[in-house]
């Protein structure tokens, strides 16, 4: 089992986890069970009707997926480098010194929190102790999901509840005021959904974007991406290959490919340039295309060599046309 022994981290994913059991205990004792309580329940075993039971079992499954996916997120690491040495034919490999002198893959950050070297790793959250990397990062993704959508959940039923209240009082100048614990209880529930919705949402806006990019958070500060094909190719690398896998919290990311390069943004624009050129010179009748010119500034020669080839593969491929 993977586990980091930093205090403020550990702090946090204890608190995360109270705090999932005190709304829990809150929507449970003061929304479900006053609400919906019965005496002759379909179940002995959970008084409550047959809506509230309904209400009930969707609302722990929620909580019980967020619960399962951070506790996964903490447990599973999220993408040591398990090798010292780069494959053969490796052109310009880097070397970390900070894990003693081991060879340091192209997409690959050191993390001084976790002290060590996380593929793909995008940044180190202290809310689940760990790194967010390629292996572990479906695992981020679905428990800001789950937490959203049990925050959510959890607004609609409180709301549900005070307009019930509202409604079944025959004269508001005469009902009597719910209890203190009640309404003190749920207001804090209530604040703590909003700002897990405004805090998990931003979040999950950046984690979508970041595998639409192919991209991670270190790599936006450092301009650099991976290779770029299509969303659905990016989420598969995360997700996995098979979609069913998808909304499981457990890890389904293929085997991480140390050897794929960190392509400098400005490539992007440069690639897009010639690309455009070799179409133009393919369209127009009795001009060859030129040869490609890497930029002064770019990526490795491993990089650059990749580029070079598929350049080289549409010129040949346009010309032949």
């Amino acid at each position: 089992m993977w586990i980091n022994c930093d205090a403020l981290g550990l702090a946090l994913s204890i608190l995360t986890w109270a705090l999932l059991a005190f709304t829990d205990w809150v929507v449970v004792r003061y929304v479900l069970f006053a609400w919906f309580s019965t005496g002759r329940p379909r179940f002995p075993w959970v008084p409550l009707t047959d809506l509230g039971t309904a209400l009930l079992v969707v609302y722990q499954l929620l909580l019980g997926l967020s619960l399962v996916s951070h506790v996964r997120a903490v447990t599973t690491d999220p993408g040591t480098i398990t090798v010292s040495e780069p494959p053969g034919g490796f052109q310009n490999p880097r070397i970390c010194k900070l894990c003693k002198n081991r060879w340091k893959p192209p997409r690959a950050h050191h993390c001084k929190t976790c002290r060590r070297c996380i593929f793909r790793m995008d940044h180190h959250c202290p809310w689940i102790n760990n790194c967010v990397g390629l292996t572990n990062q479906k695992l981020f993704i679905l428990f800001l999901i789950y937490t959203c959508a049990a925050a959510v959940y959890t607004l609609l039923l409180l709301a549900a509840g005070a307009f019930y209240w509202l409604w079944s009082q025959q004269s508001w100048s005469d009902a009597p005021p719910p209890g203190s614990a009640s309404l003190i209880c749920s207001g804090l529930v209530a604040m703590e959904c909003f700002a897990a919705m405004l805090f998990v949402s931003d979040f999950l806006q950046e984690q979508v974007e970041s595998i639409q990019m192919n991209s991670t958070l270190v790599e936006t500060y450092q301009r650099t991406h991976g290779m770029r094909s299509s969303t659905q190719e990016h989420f598969k690398a995360v997700f996995g290959r098979s979609w069913w896998s998808w909304p499981l919290p457990y890890p389904s990311a293929p085997r991480p490919d140390y050897t794929e390069p960190a392509i400098a943004d400005e490539m992007d624009s440069w690639l897009k340039e010639e690309t455009q050129m070799i179409t133009t010179a393919w369209a127009s009748p009795g001009r060859r295309p030129k040869k490609p010119k890497l930029p002064a500034h770019g990526p490795g020669t491993g990089t650059r060599c990749l580029i070079t080839t598929r350049l080289a593969a549409m010129s040949h491929r346009f010309f032949l046309a």
